[in-house]
């Protein structure tokens, strides 16, 4: 081992290293690498497309392996949303070979202090920072990310999360890490003097499961804690979106063999069989799994992998109360930048939007519901024509049912459609989904709408729901919220009471509360290192990102104590 070199990566990183920690404690934003575009060379855009380019087609290898491992099976079948087979193909080992490779590399890495730890994932997280580009193009083509969101989702912001799971786990170790030197005495006898030692150990092996929708930005808070707690991992990508977690696996296992630590800290899994997918999360030696993905999965790990902690971020949506403001222009924007960014497939797209039916509430008027409505489809109109071509902002349709799940949606007897979704020709993709927002009203009289809006429907498909006052609409969210899963909300109000209300909903069923943003920051946004993720007490999540339970998680305490003798 390379104590030397890990060294050196902890004072070139110090830092960085230092400022992360300071933004965890105070929970202020921190964002160690540019999310602005003009910050960048263009070469560096253009080398990433070339970079991508050259890897289809490709035999993937993630690591230096001998000769004799040419012949192992080889599995991969990832098309781009945009079009086109990405003709990619990577080693598919054997499960209980790489729980023993990691079983084996663990005694090492968690005997390395927490510091030294951290200082090689810095140096993993500044490589793969260097990859930004290639990740950006990767984010296109195997999530539908348009080229600005695959730059965020999948790059920066990405990497913005992996180091604030290292610096938390580094607090988290610090404040565990104690010697306790005390008396105490029992009946008559002597005080007697006892030496206490707690600390942290890790829980064991972690098994990460990666989405497709944003597969770095939800599986790196996990994969990063994970390691820092000294914890071996074995991530298993989404089937589409094996790509950006392998180009991670490689950038991670690279520093390793730099610094002379075992390579087998982190491995990939990858089957063209689904069986073994669940046949992973039940091996005994596994001790921790993170799930980002469907329902169906997710519920399945917490009923059959009950030998493990599980924690899981499942499908959601995201509900809007707009009951007043006083930037009716600024708010308009806001939402209908929402429903078309990235058409709407991530679960904090604002889906539900629920007004009253006496309309909405401004300082010197009232806006009624038509008006709303008319105004709010007009707003998408315009953000289309501003992006040319659309798929900068709409991204491309990456689920094969969600057009005809939104046609089922406007074909329902209740919905009154206000705009109907539309697929769009793409000048340089022709066999890309290009799918602009859906906008539909729900009539009164039908109970059978709930169906439809209660739970996440991937897509740019939005409701407008009138209700009659606001315990109605706190009542419903009560409900939905807690039965089918709601990751966030938002509000519109300039009513001090309507606001605590909300505040007491989104506390209850554990929704991020976003209130009057008006701006260009949108409710689907998350500042890295202070915005949690995930309320951990409904039906959508069972942890949250940010908070101190998901780090907690990964580390179990241990205590020695001696009695010391007192002359």
């Amino acid at each position: 081992m390379n104590i030397r070199r890990l060294k050196m990566w902890r004072d070139q990183h110090r830092s960085m290293m230092n400022s992360a920690i300071v933004a965890v404690n105070s929970r202020q934003p921190y964002s160690p690498f540019s999310d602005e575009l003009t910050n960048y060379e263009h070469a560096q855009i253009e080398q990433g497309e070339i970079r991508f380019k050259r890897l289809l087609d490709s035999k993937f290898q993630i690591d230096r392996r001998s000769s004799a491992d040419l012949g192992e099976k080889r599995v991969g079948k990832e098309t781009s949303p945009y079009g086109f087979p990405l003709g990619i193909s990577y080693r598919a080992e054997h499960f209980d070979s790489l729980v023993k490779k990691a079983n084996r590399s663990m005694s090492k890495w968690e005997h390395l202090s927490v510091e030294l730890r951290s200082a090689l994932l810095c140096e993993a997280i500044t490589r793969i920072h260097a990859d930004t580009f290639l990740f950006s193009q990767v984010g296109m083509h195997t999530s539908g990310h348009g080229f600005f969101m695959g730059f965020h989702a999948n790059a920066v912001h990405a990497q913005a999360r992996a180091l604030e799971s290292v610096a938390r786990i580094c607090q988290i170790t610090a404040e565990l890490t104690q010697q306790v030197d005390s008396e105490l005495t029992v009946g008559d006898a002597q005080p007697q003097r006892i030496l206490r030692n707690f600390q942290p150990k890790p829980a064991g092996l972690s098994l990460v499961y990666s989405g497709r929708v944003a597969p770095t930005w939800g599986a790196y808070p996990c994969v990063f804690a994970s390691l820092a707690a000294g914890c071996p991992v074995i991530v298993i990508p989404h089937s589409e979106a094996i790509l950006p977690l392998a180009l991670t696996v490689k950038a991670i296992k690279s520093v390793c063999a730099e610094a002379g630590v075992s390579a087998d800290i982190i491995n990939l899994f990858c089957s063209d069989n689904d069986a073994d997918y669940r046949k992973a999360a039940q091996h005994r030696a596994v001790k921790l799994i993170d799930y980002m993905g469907k329902s169906e999965f997710g519920k399945w790990l917490r009923q059959h992998a009950w030998h493990a902690r599980v924690m899981t971020q499942q499908s959601a949506q995201t509900s809007v109360f707009v009951h007043s403001t006083d930037n009716y222009d600024g708010m308009i924007e806001n939402l209908a930048f929402g429903l078309c960014s990235y058409s709407a497939q991530l679960c904090t797209s604002p889906q539900n939007i629920y007004v009253l039916k006496d309309g909405i509430q401004l300082p010197d008027k009232i806006i009624t519901v038509d008006v709303f409505q008319r105004d709010l489809v007009a707003r998408i109109d315009q953000l289309l024509q501003r992006f040319q071509p659309p798929r900068d902002l709409l991204g491309v349709i990456i689920g094969k049912q969600t057009v005809a799940d939104i046609r089922q949606c406007e074909g329902a007897r209740f919905a009154k459609v206000l705009r109907h979704c539309e697929l769009l020709q793409d000048p340089e993709f022709a066999d890309a989904q290009v799918l602009t927002p859906s906008v539909i009203a729900v009539q009164p009289g039908f109970s059978s709408s709930l169906d439809y809006y209660a739970s996440e429907v991937a897509g740019p498909v939005s409701f407008v729901i009138v209700k009659d006052d606001l315990k109605t609409v706190a009542r419903e969210l009560s409900y939905v919220g807690q039965e089918f899963g709601v990751l966030g909300l938002g509000l519109y109000a300039i009513d001090a009471n309507v606001e605590k209300a909300m505040k007491c909903v989104s506390a209850d069923i554990g929704a991020l509360l976003s209130v009057n943003f008006c701006g260009n920051y949108f409710i689907s946004q998350c500042s890295v290192f202070t915005d949690i993720h995930g309320g951990a007490v409904n039906s959508s999540s069972d942890v949250t990102y940010g908070a101190p339970g998901f780090y907690h998680s990964r580390l179990r305490m241990t205590e020695d104590r001696t009695v010391v003798c007192t002359p």
